[in-house]
Formats: C-alpha cells, sequence, structure tokens
C-alpha cells in the first residue's frame, strides 16, 4: 500500500513507548483513570447491565474481562460492553478539531485486547497513545458531521491501529488493518440527530469492536482494499483530500479535554457560566435567558425542537436548555439529573422554556480554541445578569489538576468500592506503564460487588 495508509501504518508500527514524550505517557494515565472513573458510574445504570448480559453470551480464546463483574468475553465484546459504560453518562474525555470525538471510546477496547494477548502496561500505553493519534488525526483533518459522518469511524481506525500494535503486526498488515476498518465503518452522523436513542453511547465503543475486528483479521494476513483513502470510491471522494497529521513527537493526546460536568463538552461551558449565575440570580425572578454559543455546541444542542423537551437521558444531556434549568437551579449538574422523573420536573419545564439559544460568528470563529458560551439573563426588575466562560475547566488549557481528577475518580467509583478501595486502583492506574501484564490492571477493575 502506499499513501496516507501507508503513512499511518509505518507511524503506528514504529511507535513505541520509548519514542514517546513523558507528557504523552501522563496524558495516557490520566484519561485511563478518567474511563474507568466513568465505567464504574454507569455499572448500575440498567441499560449497561443489559449490555453486559449480551456480552457475557460470548464467548472467545484468549478471553477479556468485562469490568466490574469479571465475567469472559470475547476482546470485541468486552471493548463493547466495558466501552458502553464508560461512554454512558456522557462524563469522558473529548477531541475538538475540524470535527469533535470522544476518543476514549477507544480504551476499553484496546485494554480488552492487552489482558487477551498478554501484553504488558507499557506495551498498551503506546497503543492508546497510537490509537489517540490516528483518531484525533481524523478529526482534526476533516469536519465529518457536515458530511453526514459519526466520530465512530474515527473510533474504529484508531482501534485498529492500537490494536495492531498489541498483536504484534507487521508494518505490512498494519495497513491491511487500517483498511479493513476504514472500508467498511463509514458510520452515520443521525445517531446524534432528534431523540436521541441507545445507540449513542455505543456507537463508539461499537467502532472499536470493529477496529478490533479489523486488527485480527490483518493479523491471519487478510488484506484490505489497497487505496481505501485516496483511490476510486475511496475515503477522499466523500470527504475530499486532508491531511492526516500522526507525530509521536506532538502527540494529539495532550491535546484532548477532560469533562468536569456529565454533559455533551459543547455543553462544558455553558454548566459553568450556569454555576457562576446560579451564585448571583434568584430562580423566581428570571424572566429570559438567552445562550450564545459557537457553531457546533448550537447545532448539537441548542437547533432542535426535541432539546426543549428531551425523553432520554440521550436527549437531555445534548440539550443546553434542559442542563443550563438544571443548573440554575440546584448550582451543579450530577449523572443522576437524568432520571426518568427529573425529566418531567415542572419547574425545570418551565425555566427551559424562557431560555433562547443563538449562534455567534464570533465564538465560532474562535472555535476550537476558544470554547465560549455566555449566558445572559434578564430579571423581572429589568436588571441583566451576565457570565462569559471563555475555556470551560477540564479543557488542555485550563486542566483538572491530579487532585480534582482524583476527587472525580474517586466520586463516581462507589458502584464499585468505598474511598480505600478507589483509592488502591487509583495507585494501579497510575504506574500502568510499568505493569508487567495489563491483566493485573483488570483484575482491579473486577472487584468482588
Amino acid at each position: 500500500m502506499t499513501g496516507t495508509v501507508a503513512r499511518l501504518a509505518r507511524f503506528a508500527h514504529e511507535t513505541d513507548i520509548d519514542s514517546l514524550p513523558t507528557s504523552a505517557i501522563e496524558a495516557c494515565k490520566r484519561r485511563l483513570i478518567d474511563s474507568v472513573a466513568c465505567a464504574a458510574a454507569a455499572y448500575r445504570e440498567p441499560f449497561c447491565e443489559r449490555i453486559r448480559g449480551f456480552a457475557a453470551r460470548y464467548s472467545a480464546v484468549p478471553a477479556a474481562r468485562i469490568w466490574g463483574s469479571g465475567a469472559t468475553t470475547s476482546s470485541e465484546m468486552a471493548a463493547f460492553a466495558n466501552g458502553t459504560m464508560v461512554r454512558y453518562l456522557d462524563y469522558s474525555d473529548t477531541f475538538l478539531g475540524k470535527s469533535a470525538g470522544h476518543p476514549s471510546d477507544m480504551i476499553a477496547g484496546l485494554v480488552a485486547v492487552a489482558e487477551a494477548h498478554g501484553q504488558s502496561g507499557a506495551s498498551l500505553t503506546s497503543a492508546i497513545v497510537v490509537a489517540y493519534e490516528v483518531y484525533c488525526g481524523l478529526c482534526d483533518g476533516v469536519a465529518l458531521a457536515s458530511l453526514a459522518l459519526d466520530q465512530a469511524t474515527c473510533a474504529a481506525v484508531g482501534t485498529a491501529a492500537g490494536a495492531g500494535r498489541l498483536l504484534g503486526l507487521s508494518e505490512a498488515q498494519f495497513a491491511h488493518a487500517i483498511s479493513l476498518a476504514l472500508a467498511p465503518n463509514l458510520h452515520l452522523y443521525n445517531v446524534r440527530c432528534g431523540t436521541l436513542s441507545d445507540w449513542k453511547g455505543c456507537a463508539g465503543p461499537n467502532g472499536a469492536r470493529n477496529g478490533i475486528f479489523a486488527a485480527l483479521l490483518a493479523r491471519d494476513n487478510v488484506s484490505g482494499p489497497a487505496a481505501v483513502v485516496e483511490g476510486a470510491g475511496g475515503l477522499f471522494d466523500l470527504v475530499n483530500p486532508f491531511e492526516w497529521k500522526v507525530d509521536a513527537c506532538a502527540p494529539w493526546i495532550t491535546a484532548t479535554h477532560l469533562k468536569f460536568h456529565p454533559v455533551c463538552y459543547h455543553g462544558q461551558s455553558a454548566i459553568d457560566a450556569a454555576i457562576e449565575l446560579h451564585k448571583r440570580v434568584p430562580i423566581e425572578t428570571i424572566r429570559e435567558i438567552h445562550v450564545e454559543t459557537y457553531a457546533a455546541a448550537y447545532r448539537a444542542m441548542g437547533s432542535d425542537d426535541h432539546r426543549w423537551a428531551p425523553r432520554t437521558r440521550e436527549t437531555a444531556d445534548h440539550s443546553l436548555p434542559y442542563t443550563i434549568a438544571v443548573t440554575l437551579q440546584e448550582g451543579k449538574l450530577v449523572p443522576g439529573a437524568y432520571k426518568p422523573e427529573r425529566l418531567a420536573d415542572a419547574r425545570t419545564k418551565h425555566l427551559m422554556n424562557l431560555i433562547r439559544v443563538s449562534s455567534s460568528e464570533a465564538m465560532t470563529a474562535a472555535f476550537p480554541t476558544r470554547v465560549q458560551t455566555r449566558i445572559s439573563i434578564q430579571a423581572e426588575n429589568g436588571e441583566t445578569y451576565c457570565h462569559l466562560q471563555e475555556l470551560p475547566r477540564g479543557h488542555a488549557e485550563n486542566p483538572l489538576s491530579d487532585a480534582e481528577l482524583e476527587a472525580k475518580f474517586i466520586e463516581l467509583y462507589a458502584s464499585w468500592g468505598d474511598a480505600s478501595a478507589a483509592r488502591c486502583t487509583l495507585d494501579t492506574l497510575w504506574q500502568v506503564d510499568r505493569l508487567a501484564s495489563a491483566g493485573s490492571l483488570v483484575d482491579t477493575l473486577c472487584p468482588r460487588i
């Protein structure tokens, strides 16, 4: 193979932990910690229980474990079940480029492959960084959503590259793995439009599942299309040519963002602003609320009438009116805000009806360097209260401290254990790059509950 696929394959084949800067290794650990926290918090959600039961019906040799329960399944189905737990609460990381996406959708799949194939923590670390690089390079290069393509496309090809490292593929096999992941996995953006279905939280993990399958096929010398990017009928025919950047010296993983609030990333700044205004504005005095944000946030969270009447948690966590209304009432946004009885709250619905959302040309031009939202509230007495949030907490330029990340972990870990158990798991996660076996990491993710 030649062209883009050959270049990506060479990068994935040559990049190991010794070639990575310390900043990338530390960023990998932080995203692994964040992902495990999100999975633990979603563990008892009925939908996640159903997906775990579905995955447990599959068997494979070698096997991987489902986090929390310890049940064994195939590495592909562990990627799907564990990845769905990571993704379900919309609390996991984000990359913002021409496309937005959640690269941590791949982490559970890579842990599963590392466990099943007896790889070390160092190998897992380098695989995650490689996967992020391929995923984010695609997000950075092309505006997928505007072409009706979903971020799960990135998860498939990124996971294929990361899994290839764990499976010891040759450079030629890497190229076929990438091709086999890309050709059949152009996912539709419709999954994030209108009333959002269960699939919203499964799409990225399913992309990761398919990426593992592609890498396994390539290991058995199954070939993929030779010109899947530049050739006739290839990716460039759909999205126009772009540069798919990958660079081990300045990896994309350090430019991804963690979430401080359980909401679509495009709502993070809005929730920060609403928290500040909650301190200043009595709810009963509000007459009108105007939310100004950038075009991507408006499109994802404020342009659809369904966002003013969310009937599912998937729609609610992608609704600026709902999440802002809850935060103005309570001064915070927590996972429990999406319970069915909370969605039906009459006072919240009244406040949502006072909210108007608009797209700002200036904020759109500044995105993604700046992730801005301004909330302006007019009170009954004519007084106006306003807060502009330039960067949300957790953004790569406004990062969570290690202490804040650990506090998030300990809070979300409660489904699996108390603060002492959380601390033991954290100690293992912080040293993942020094573990002799990824299996010992999974041991800590399967508490007796």
